[in-house]
């Protein structure tokens, strides 16, 4: 019994000194992490606002182009938005640059990383505003978008041949099915 606990003791005791020269290893390198000086990672003097500012009153291809908007379109969108109170101001960030952050994302499938450097803003203020974009689309799908009230087919797919096979009801004859009408989609 007695050994049994001489090696328990013995064991522990080595994991010990292993642990202590990890500390000695690991202590120094954070300490040199936290002495290292922070430096800022959006230092152009080219803010996301400015961006926005030159593509809007830039060329009307840069508009469509870099957001898939005409300028007319993007203007009035950001007046609408703004007068309806789905989006407002903020103390960093415009409507303008807002819609145009996230008509970017959108348009270019870009990541947060490339609207951090395109924007000049930080990734938390960055999905902070895109996702306050993406929260008003239902209300502007129930303000823009009509549903249709009927579950018939729009006669003029029902009439075209090219969608025939697609909406043709043929009669299964296996006898293990349920109901005698399959529907081929």
């Amino acid at each position: 019994m007695g050994s049994r606990k001489e090696k328990i003791r013995k064991f522990i005791q080595m994991e010990e000194e292993d642990d202590d020269e990890l500390f000695l290893v690991i202590v120094p390198a954070i300490l040199e992490c936290l002495n290292e000086e922070k430096r800022p990672e959006h230092t152009s003097e080219y803010t996301g606002a400015k961006k926005v500012k030159e593509i809007l009153e830039g060329h009307e291809n840069w508009c469509k182009s870099e957001f898939r908007m005409e300028t007319r379109i993007f203007k009035e969108t950001c007046n609408y938005l703004r007068r309806e109170g789905l989006l407002r101001d903020t103390r960093g960030v415009t409507v303008e640059e807002q819609l145009g952050m996230f008509m970017y994302m959108i348009s270019h499938n870009a990541s947060n990383d490339r609207l951090k450097k395109a924007f000049q803003h930080s990734g938390e203020t960055v999905h902070r505003h895109i996702r306050v974009v993406f929260n008003i689309i239902p209300t502007l799908t129930y303000r823009f978008l009509k549903l249709p009230t009927s579950n018939q087919t729009h006669p003029k797919i029902a009439t075209d041949p090219r969608f025939w096979p697609f909406f043709r009801v043929r009669h299964n004859t296996r006898p293990y099915c349920l109901s005698n009408i399959l529907l081929c989609f």
